[in-house]
């Protein structure tokens, strides 16, 4: 038994009761199908140009100062930051400038245990060396991170990070 399809209802041309039709598109535009519009605004526009800005008076826009009050002027803080291009710390020491003593030196160098040292001694446990021999990345220089330090203030001038 095949059930008849859905229709839509039928469209009704029905307006308010007391009120009139809206009015078509060409009615409320204006425009005339036959004669097509050109890419120039009407001549009535042209010819008006833009309306006049309204003008203001240079006290209008600037309240006036008072007199006899001290003008002062805000601290502003100044850091010096010095930049070495081209100089890349390592695990050897290198020269550099210090910003704090002023001074061309050669870096000296502090290790610390870093992530790679760590990761290192975790993976040496895991594959079982549990009694001791994990701590051997600690004992060894290349897989600790490097600091720079000024040999003369002891200033920090970089750092070296193995991981």
């Amino acid at each position: 038994m095949a059930m008849p399809m859905p229709t839509a209802p039928p469209m009704e041309n029905t307006t308010l009761v007391g009120h009139p039709p809206p009015p078509s598109y060409d009615e409320i535009s204006g425009a005339n199908p036959y004669y097509p519009a050109g890419p120039y605004p009407p001549a009535d526009m042209k010819a008006s140009g833009p309306p006049p800005y309204p003008t203001q008076e240079y006290n209008q826009m600037y309240p006036p100062t008072a007199q006899g009050q001290p003008v002062t002027s805000p601290v502003v803080a100044v850091q010096t930051v010095y930049v070495q291009p081209g100089l890349v710390f390592g695990n050897v020491p290198v020269q550099a400038h210090c910003p704090v003593c002023s001074q061309s030196v050669i870096t000296r160098l502090e290790y610390s245990s870093g992530p790679l040292v760590w990761l290192s001694c975790a993976g040496l446990a895991v594959f079982g060396c549990i009694y001791g021999c994990c701590l051997i990345p600690f004992c060894i220089e290349d897989l600790k991170d490097v600091t720079h330090h000024c040999p003369n203030c002891s200033s920090v001038l970089g750092v070296h990070k193995r991981f």
